[in-house]
């Protein structure tokens, strides 16, 4: 909004005016710029406190989130288009967390949670119920097989970046190591696990 008209510049002429803004940001330029800076520390604030209900929520209704998190399946899910509004899944739960929306972040959760169990119970369905757990007695997922092929076939189709791809790739060594892949072979072709 611009308080000064054409009239005024024409009967006070501009250095009159000039000197005018000049004082007036002085009066008030170190008023506005606390009320700036206050203004920043409140959002950051606010930020801060809508992050901490949001993890509670989140913490309440999906207890394992944090080993989701880190686990490259779910990075991978992320990068993944949503079919119903083709935006991929890691914008969608962007979005959710800025705005605070808990529900939504939980929904994204449990949906991960229903394809990957669902993935886990077709692609070995000729085992019994005690061998698909998903995972280890200390909280770390097995894998089997047919996901770490799954894996790779996502990565040549190009839908898993380079850094989800080394996340993913580090993991599965260490999972090889702790005995967390189903049918996994040793060098000599010999089953080292499960």
């Amino acid at each position: 909004m611009n308080y000064l008209t054409r009239k005024d510049v024409d009967d006070f002429g501009p250095e009159l005016i000039d000197v005018a803004q000049r004082a007036a940001q002085h009066a008030v330029g170190p008023e506005l710029q606390r009320l700036h800076e206050e203004n920043d520390e409140l959002r950051g604030h606010l930020a801060s406190e809508t992050r901490a209900r949001l993890d509670q929520a989140l913490e309440r209704e999906v207890p394992q989130w944090r080993q989701i998190d880190s686990d490259p399946r779910w990075l991978a899910w992320l990068a993944e288009v949503d079919v119903l509004n083709g935006c991929t899944r890691q914008a969608l739960l962007n979005d959710a967390i800025v705005r605070g929306n808990a529900g939504r972040v939980i929904r994204i959760f449990q949906g991960f949670l229903r394809e990957m169990g669902a993935a886990s119970t077709a692609a070995t369905p000729s085992q019994p119920r005690a061998r698909q757990r998903r995972s280890a007695p200390d909280g770390k997922p097995i894998y089997t097989r047919s996901q770490i092929t799954e894996m790779a076939r996502r990565r040549q189709k190009g839908l898993i970046d380079d850094a989800a791809w080394a996340r993913w790739e580090y993991e599965l060594i260490a999972a090889g190591r702790e005995g967390r892949i189903v049918g996994a072979l040793g060098i000599d072709g010999v089953p080292v696990s499960r």
